[in-house]
Order: structure tokens, then sequence, then C-alpha cells
């Protein structure tokens, strides 16, 4: 299934029962500038987003489920927009459960990210705030866990399942909840180490159709391809970060990368209070935002497949028609995501197949996986019924203790990346 420019993916450690390692894909921040509303929302004009909009592109109709820490409903940019926040399944170390939405500071990371995708663009009093690509669109939520307050290096992030003895399976149970709810497209700015049960998940996701887009990671060290679940999986999208004038965060380069998205300085609210903003940068904003493309076009032509949306993206990057090309230099990918250009070509005229996919020695989850998913084995509504697997070899990354069902958040320039699985993956 699938042709052979995709990801061939090699997993070399998986999951401890019952404990998850999480990365949100969030590198540095800028000092404020003199107007960050203005500054920071270069990539509204850069993509044309306004354009879209003005031809009743918003997304609506589309659903996107979205994976990620607590969120902050309350925010005047998600005042008006659709979102569905499902039940949690994490317990915090005291045995209480954790609340999908907090006020706390910790919710900036998923409150951004939504807004990226369905934010109104109001801001507190006379504030411009963070505008969405596609405002009238659906949100799906799952709650990955509860973040702590952010350190030098990382942040700790809490899930654990209601039995210590049970294995963690919170983004497994919210995946199959959104196939359940008729997901268009996964959404996840994080990396989560994998397990039996996240692999099975994907695959049937992608076997739905759903188009799974994921950030890679933000750590200098990424062209190692040490990195996490998802980005690096079979038939997922892995997204890049690329400033104002189309340069990629940093020097970052990865094999896992796809397509590169706006993600540096841009608006980002939240800064020790709610009301304050700053620049950001990370491919955590990045994701949301080629997401956004996707459903943007997924809206356009709603006969297309998730199969076929995918091949639009990765073939009309740029603003210009090319042969299709994956950047030898692994930093951008089959290139630029755009707005504009995968608009000028009904997907309907590609096959309908995962790009993405590749058959393979170590492909995860494999294309047989995905093309004939086994049934889950876990109840999508129902986090009180987790299935336990063995504990197998834990490979780190960096050398961080984690306490069962800890979750680590990476933070800075160099984003620390904890995952208790490594993957290496090749272009081909």
């Amino acid at each position: 299934m699938g042709s052979s420019m995709g990801k061939a993916i090699s997993r070399t450690a998986t999951a401890i029962s019952g404990l998850v390692a999480v990365s949100l894909a969030f590198g540095s921040v800028a000092p404020a500038s003199a107007d960050p509303a203005t500054d920071g929302s270069w990539y509204f004009d850069a993509f044309h987003i306004q354009e879209a909009h003005d031809a009743d592109l918003t997304g609506e109709g589309v659903t996107i489920a979205v994976f990620d820490t607590q969120i902050n409903l309350d925010v005047p940019t998600l005042n008006e927009a659709d979102i569905e926040v499902r039940p949690s399944g994490c317990y915090n170390d005291a045995g209480n459960l954790i609340a999908p939405e907090s006020s706390d500071t910790p919710a900036e990371h998923a409150t951004n990210v939504l807004s990226y995708l369905v934010g109104s663009g109001q801001g507190y009093g006379d504030q411009a705030g963070v505008k969405g690509i596609v405002p009238d669109a659906r949100i799906l939520f799952t709650l990955l866990g509860e973040a702590g307050e952010a350190g030098s290096a990382s942040i700790s992030v809490t899930c654990n399942p209601k039995d210590p003895k049970d294995t963690n399976t919170t983004f497994a149970d919210g995946v199959y909840a959104a196939i359940d709810a008729g997901a268009d497209i996964i959404s996840m700015s994080a990396s989560i180490n994998a397990s039996v049960e996240s692999d099975l998940a994907l695959a049937t996701a992608l076997h739905e159709g759903i188009v799974v887009i994921a950030s890679v990671s933000n750590d200098i060290l990424a062209d190692q391809d040490l990195g996490g679940f998802p980005s690096y999986s079979n038939g997922v999208v892995g997204v890049q970060s690329l400033d104002s004038a189309g340069r990629i965060q940093g020097d970052h380069v990865d094999s896992s990368v796809d397509v590169a998205g706006p993600g540096v300085n841009i608006l980002w609210q939240g800064d020790g209070s709610w009301e304050t903003q700053k620049l950001a940068t990370g491919t955590s904003i990045a994701t949301p935002m080629v997401a956004g493309f996707v459903a943007l076009a997924a809206q356009k032509y709603p006969d297309a497949t998730g199969n076929q949306l995918l091949q639009s993206l990765i073939r009309n990057t740029g603003v210009e028609d090319h042969p299709l090309n994956y950047d030898p230099e692994f930093a951008y990918g089959y290139g630029v995501a755009s707005a504009t250009h995968i608009f000028s070509v009904d997907p309907t005229v590609y096959d309908d197949v995962n790009p993405l996919v590749t058959v393979g020695e170590g492909d995860s989850p494999t294309a047989e996986e995905i093309a004939d998913p086994p049934e889950p084995q876990t109840d999508p509504w129902d986090d009180q019924q987790p299935v336990e697997v063995p504990n197998l070899l834990v490979t780190l990354v960096l050398p961080l203790l984690l306490g069962l069902g800890g979750l680590v958040v990476g933070a800075g320039v160099i984003a620390l990346i904890v995952v208790l699985v490594v993957r290496r993956r090749k272009k081909s």
C-alpha cells in the first residue's frame, strides 16, 4: 500500500506498562515586539488566509481532533469556537481525576494550539488576539495530561491511569473516539511514547482515511532521527516550522519532515498572565497551521478522501507547479505547505492512497496493519478499561528520571525530547 516516497520506521523500544512520555514541540520565545499582535500575525497575510475566508472557506463542516495538555476556553479568541472536550482519562499522583480545562498558565500550550485553528482573533480589551486558519471547524479535544510549571529545560506533565498497574491508553482511546465522531484530521503538537495500543489506534485512523498531522522535534539533534510518536510513524505528516522569509527554524533538519509551515515569531497568548502576549517559535505552532490548510482544502473539495488531500498537500507545495521532490537536506520535506496552491487542483484526480505509507521492515504501524487493522482493544469512551502490555526496554534520548505516569514537555530553543520509544527513519 502506498508508494516508496514515504517513511521507513524502525522501533527499537516500546512502552513500559503504565508509563507515558510526552514532548510538546515548543521552541523559543522572542521578546515582545512593539506590536506582537501585528508582527506575530504575518502568517495570515503570507499564506492568504483572509482571501480563503472571503471565499467562504473557513473550515465549516470539517472536524479536527486535537490531542494536547489542558486548555483554557475562556480566552476571548476561543469564545465562539466549536470545541467538544472529551471526558478526561488522566489522574494525578494523588489519584484525582485531572480536568481537561484549566485557567492556569501551563494551559497556554494547548490553548494557543487550538487558537491557531479556530481562534476568532479577539483579544482582551482592545488587544488583537490569535487568528485561526479555520474558525468554523469543529474541534474534538482529548487531554494528554496536566502540565506543570515550566522549568529551564522541561515541563513535567502528568497522566496516570486510574489503576497504576494498568497501561495508559489515553491516546488510543482518543483516536477511536475521534474515528467514531467522524474526524477528518488529527492534529498533534506533541510526541508520546508508542505502545501496541497507540500503534494500532493510529493504524485504524489511517485506514479510515483520517489525515494525521504531527509536529517533529524542535531538538537540534533531530538529524540523528531520534524522535517520538506519532510524527515518525508510517503514514503521518511530520511538520517543520519556518519564518516569514521562508527559512526553517534554526538549523533544524529531520528526516521525519514532510512539509514546512509557519511557526517562527508567531503571536502567543499568555506570558505569566493570560492578558499578556509574546512572540513564540516551534513546530507546535506550525502543526495546527498545516492542519488548517488541509481543512480548508477538505471544505473546498468535500468529495476528496483524506488520502487524496494528503496527495495534494505534498504535491502542491509552494506557489508554483513542480514535480514531486523531497528535500535531500531533510529541511523542508516535500516543500512549504500552501493554503492557496492546494486549492489549484481537485484532489480527486489523485489516487486514493496515502503517499506517506511505505512497505518495509520495521515500519510502524505496518502497511498491513493500516490496510487491515485489528479490532480495537480499548473502549473509546471508557478510560477505566486499559489493556496491559509487558514491560520492555526503554531508551531515553536524554537522562531524565520520570515517575510512573509522568510526561515530559520540551521548552526553550533546545527542546528537551524525552521519549520512551526510539525510531529511526530515512526517506527513500
